[in-house]
């Protein structure tokens, strides 16, 4: 009976410090749950054509097309350069490729999946050091609000972005013509 007792004693002293560590990690605030991943933040710029880098598929509902709206259900397709600047002239980055749908009656909100497909292993005059040598793509999932910028989930990627989470804003920058321009913030997290 004495060991038994003596044994409890000697498991409860040590599993005492045990739990205390695990209470305090319990109770404190939540860390950052990418906490030791490779942060990566990228401003690009997106120029969006109707019928030309992004091609109406489907019309769902009656109603007008405007530069901001869409009638509800509508589906298009997406193909759109991607610029250091707002400039279309500036140097070349990539694409923006994927589909949307419009998502809501007022026509503003869509959900969309995209691929940012980036490539500066031959950078063009005029792109930033910290974009220069990257190769590959960013998965981005939701939906997006033309007017109000909402962050949306970066689902994964491939080679400079391999495993990618993190968060992508669209910004509108210029949307009163059917050439509208968009900024696009990634807040890449990547393996270390």
């Amino acid at each position: 009976m004495r060991r038994t007792v003596v044994a409890f004693l000697l498991l409860t002293s040590l599993a005492a410090p045990l739990l205390e560590v695990q209470y305090a990690a319990a109770t404190a605030k939540p860390r950052h749950m990418l906490h030791g991943m490779r942060r990566q933040q990228l401003h690009v710029f997106f120029h969006d054509r109707l019928n030309v880098t992004d091609v109406l598929m489907a019309e769902h509902a009656p109603g007008p097309i405007t530069q901001t709206a869409a009638p509800y259900g509508s589906i298009f397709c997406v193909n759109d350069h991607m610029t250091v600047t707002e400039d279309p002239e500036s140097a070349l980055l990539g694409h923006v490729t994927g589909l949307s749908t419009t998502a809501s009656f007022d026509g503003v909100t869509y959900f969309c999946t995209f691929t940012v497909a980036i490539n500066t292993t031959k950078p063009q005059h005029g792109t930033p050091a910290h974009l220069s040598g990257l190769e590959g793509t960013i998965n981005i999932f939701g939906l997006v609000n033309v007017i109000t910028p909402k962050p949306h989930a970066i689902s994964g990627g491939t080679g400079s972005f391999l495993m990618a989470q993190g968060t992508a804003t669209i910004v509108p920058i210029d949307v009163r013509t059917f050439k509208q321009v968009y900024r696009l913030d990634l807040d890449v997290y990547l393996p270390a």
